[in-house]
């Protein structure tokens, strides 16, 4: 994980870590854009790529976390394609990032919520601020742990609002030096709610964006067990 400055950390010791990343008034529901902007602007993107040869009006982050390496470029489709860049957009002030998926095939504008991509900054800041290495805790999946609750003075485990159902996820530590997010108990709901059914190994997290409009970000692969639940992937599944 990238260290941040240690200019931060005496002030940031001083925090008394609670579960949640945010006060609860600080953590209202995320407000999921109107399905008509995000028919505008896909609009706009297929306008743009026919009249373009096929190139799509979108900025390559490779070095990005994943659903995050294709952004659309608002300056390219603004005003020609689009009137106006959604107020929903990061480009205006909105907490959503619109990203392409499958842009190979049948490129589909979906949307990242930026407030987790906040909050598990905000979490980071303050975990690093109170030593070089990150303090484990007890092991919840493959290569995923919680955090030393205990080191961390840490009531609870770390949490964030579900874009999805605007219930508390579990924030993890993942042994790629990064923290995750716990979808599971989303990807159960729906598999409930939608009657669908898997085999252990397939990835299951591309319900959430095939059934709503938003990209599960800093999620590990998920798979399900013989009882079609939600669990973490790992290699053995996948053989």
């Amino acid at each position: 994980m990238r260290k941040f400055g240690y200019i931060f950390t005496l002030t940031i010791a001083l925090f008394v870590l609670t579960g949640c990343l945010y006060p609860e008034e600080e953590r209202a529901g995320h407000n999921i854009p109107p399905e008509a902007d995000i028919q505008n602007v896909q609009s706009a993107v297929e306008n743009f790529s026919e009249n373009e040869g096929g190139v799509l009006p979108i900025q390559t982050k490779s070095d990005t976390a994943e659903y995050l390496e294709y952004q659309i470029d608002f300056n390219s489709i603004v005003p020609e394609y689009l009137s106006d860049i959604p107020t929903t957009a990061y480009e205006n002030g909105g907490n959503f990032q619109y990203v392409i998926l499958d842009a190979e095939e049948n490129p589909t504008v979906k949307l990242a919520d930026l407030a987790l991509i906040e909050e598990l900054r905000s979490l980071s800041l303050r975990i690093n601020g109170m030593g070089e290495h990150v303090e484990l805790g007890e092991q919840v999946g493959p290569n995923v742990y919680q955090l030393d609750l205990d080191f961390y003075n840490l009531q609870e485990n770390p949490t964030v609002i579900s874009p999805y159902t605007g219930e508390e996820l579990n924030v993890y530590y993942s042994g790629g030096q990064e923290f995750v997010i716990d979808y599971r108990p989303d990807l159960d709901k729906m598999i409930e709610n939608e009657n669908l059914d898997f085999e252990t190994g397939d990835d299951i997290r591309e319900i959430l964006y095939e059934y709503t409009p938003i990209v599960p970000i800093y999620s590990p692969e998920m798979t399900v067990d013989e009882n079609n639940e939600a669990i973490f992937m790992t290699s053995v599944h996948k053989n």
